[in-house]
């Protein structure tokens, strides 16, 4: 691959991770609003049809976001051609990943609509198949930016535990953005109250985990760079935390949903970015 064409693929992997992300956030508006059932149980037709009565607002909101998955489904397969002779063998290994977490997206989304698994449904195997649509949407934002730093031929990847212990966080969320979506709370005292009742739903008492963990586990992260001194990034995570507790708060309003996903995600490019290695190394070194 020659310079000017990895230059090309990095602007367009980079337009199209933010494409990714605008996907990602209408998905949980048609979640937040209800809209899972907008186009009934027909998939990947709309109510039977190829364009369905757009006048009613859920069905407008699903069929919308079918819209842009498909767009993003026919980007993803072009993508794939382009790259799939490619020497790199990272870059290869990322193109693979890319068509097969698109694949398990789109899966994912048709088994919430063909089981109805959407609007008001609130049984166990919406929670298992939204904590895997959560995951697998994670993992596919990463694989997006992952391919646009690896046009940079001095880029560098491992796999760490911190990784690991991130996606924790956004799949212990949908839980908890699942819970906050059917059964809203009329004020944080009762949220709380409810939380530790034996006879609230499973769901609600299961929405704790995410605050709990995520102040564990991203308050780590935070400590640990304010050590080592990347007072940035720590501020970065601590924005995310103010926003996280400012959405519990004020119970979560449609806003700052939104904008504690859009975080969420822009906050895992950063995780993947970031030298976990490289930094510890460093530090040892010295320290010797």
């Amino acid at each position: 691959m020659t310079k000017n064409q990895r230059e090309t693929f990095k602007k367009i992997f980079f337009w199209f991770w933010v494409y990714t992300l605008i996907v990602i956030l209408w998905g949980a508006w048609v979640r937040i609003s209800h809209s899972g059932n907008g186009c009934g149980d027909h998939w990947p037709k709309c109510q039977g049809v190829l364009i369905p009565d757009l006048t009613h607002k859920k069905t407008f909101i699903e069929f919308f976001h079918r819209i842009m998955s498909g767009i993003y489904g026919i980007i993803v397969l072009a993508l794939f051609w382009k790259l799939k002779n490619v020497t790199d063998s990272f870059i290869r290994k990322l193109n693979i990943g890319f068509l097969t977490l698109m694949m398990t997206e789109a899966l994912l989304g048709a088994a919430l609509v063909k089981f109805e698994l959407v609007s008001t449904n609130d049984s166990f195997l919406r929670l298992i198949f939204m904590s895997l649509h959560q995951l697998n949407s994670f993992l596919l934002t990463g694989v997006t930016y992952l391919l646009y730093k690896s046009m940079n031929d001095d880029f560098q990847f491992e796999m760490t535990k911190k990784h690991l212990y991130f996606l924790l966080v956004p799949i212990t969320g949908a839980i908890a953005a699942l819970s906050t979506t059917l059964f809203p709370s009329i004020s944080l005292l009762q949220g709380i109250i409810q939380d530790f009742q034996t006879d609230s739903h499973l769901f609600i008492r299961l929405r704790i985990v995410h605050p709990a963990l995520a102040l564990i586990i991203m308050g780590g992260f935070m400590t640990w760079l304010l050590i080592k001194n990347h007072i940035r990034f720590a501020f970065e995570i601590f924005l995310a935390i103010c926003v996280g507790i400012l959405t519990l708060v004020t119970l979560s309003p449609l806003p700052l949903k939104l904008t504690h996903l859009a975080l969420a995600h822009i906050l895992w490019a950063r995780v993947l970015n970031f030298k976990w290695t490289t930094h510890l190394t460093q530090t040892i070194d010295k320290d010797t």
